[in-house]
């Protein structure tokens, strides 16, 4: 029978501390990415422009189109509504989301501006991906992108706050857990 000391279960452990703050913190990454980009919104006019680019990334974007409320819902969730539907001519290759209330109103825009993003980088793209399914029988394509209307680039100060504290933290837990004692060593050597 192996003989477990406190330290086996240590080492394990300060690793994963470390691997969850390093990910927390790669997470923030895209978004200030985003948030420090261009603030002119590149114009997309229709879906060859779309197809030719091919976006990986989070991009602002003004795109051109005819909302399409025949597939239209609202997703409910942690207490907030968000309005789903589509842009004519780009069908179920663009999913827009909108905080405010759709009215017949919106019939008359046919320009939408937000952060355009790849649609399985979006969160609870399954969910949304199944509800098309369900309501619709539409099958969100491979490849469809995800438009945040108003969504613009600028930068929060928490989240980049938020970035910076655990950038010391991570380095601070890092010195504490393996380098002090090795430190003091060759200092006091």
């Amino acid at each position: 029978m192996p003989n477990f000391t406190k330290k086996t279960w240590q080492i394990p452990l300060k690793i994963l501390a470390l691997a969850f703050v390093g990910i927390m913190m790669a997470l923030q990454f895209p978004e200030l990415s985003y948030d420090f980009g261009s603030k002119t919104p590149i114009s997309i006019s229709g879906p060859e422009v779309l197809a030719e680019k091919q976006y990986k990334n989070s991009v602002f974007v003004s795109i051109q189109g005819s909302p399409n409320f025949e597939r239209a819902f609202v997703y409910k969730r942690y207490g907030l509504s968000y309005t789903y539907f589509s842009l004519d001519p780009y069908g179920a290759h663009v999913v827009v989301r909108t905080y405010g209330e759709v009215t017949d109103d919106w019939k008359k825009i046919n320009r939408f501006l937000g952060k355009l993003r790849p649609f399985d980088s979006q969160p609870f793209s399954y969910r949304i991906r199944e509800i098309y399914k369900e309501k619709f029988n539409t099958d969100i394509l491979e490849g469809a992108y995800f438009l945040s209307l108003d969504e613009v680039p600028r930068v929060s100060a928490f989240q980049l706050g938020a970035t910076v504290l655990s950038g010391i933290v991570w380095l601070g837990m890092l010195y504490g857990f393996f380098l002090h004692r090795r430190l003091k060593k060759i200092f006091r050597a």
